[in-house]
């Protein structure tokens, strides 16, 4: 953060600059750009001269010197309070760790498909045909 003393000694040098600064001319090219510089426009160009910012008043300085102040104190405040956050958070974070996970617990049975177990197929025996089948006896 900028202090209020470098604030001041930056609006003054600012007010020191404009004060001391050399004009500023603004005209138009035959090309049509407009050129605005510290230096005199080319003879037979017609310029108008820049009018420069007013200085600040002292009153104006004060007032910007108690914005600062303002800031800076807000933001002292607010880095208080952020890493109070983090602070907190990172105690919760801690605790949370130390903790012992939650029990699983299962609500419904979870459906595991088994394996299907197929016994072994037995083929026929082999019938040979050379040989003929037995008639049955009649009695």
């Amino acid at each position: 953060m900028v202090s209020a003393y470098a604030f001041s000694l930056l609006l003054a040098g600012l007010a020191w600059q404009a004060a001391y600064a050399a004009p500023l001319y603004k005209w138009v090219d035959s090309a049509g750009h407009v050129t605005y510089s510290s230096l005199p426009p080319p003879a037979g160009t017609p310029a108008e001269k820049v009018p420069l910012p007013s200085q600040p008043t002292a009153e104006e300085i004060r007032q910007s010197e108690e914005r600062a102040k303002k800031i800076e104190e807000q933001a002292r405040e607010l880095e208080e309070q952020r890493l109070k956050q983090e602070a907190q958070e990172a105690e919760e974070a801690r605790l949370r760790a130390m903790r012992p996970p939650a029990p699983v617990v299962i609500e419904k049975p979870v459906y595991l498909p088994q394996p299907i177990y197929y016994p072994p197929v037995m083929k026929p025996p082999r019938r040979h045909r050379d040989k003929p089948h037995p008639k049955p006896s009649e009695k």
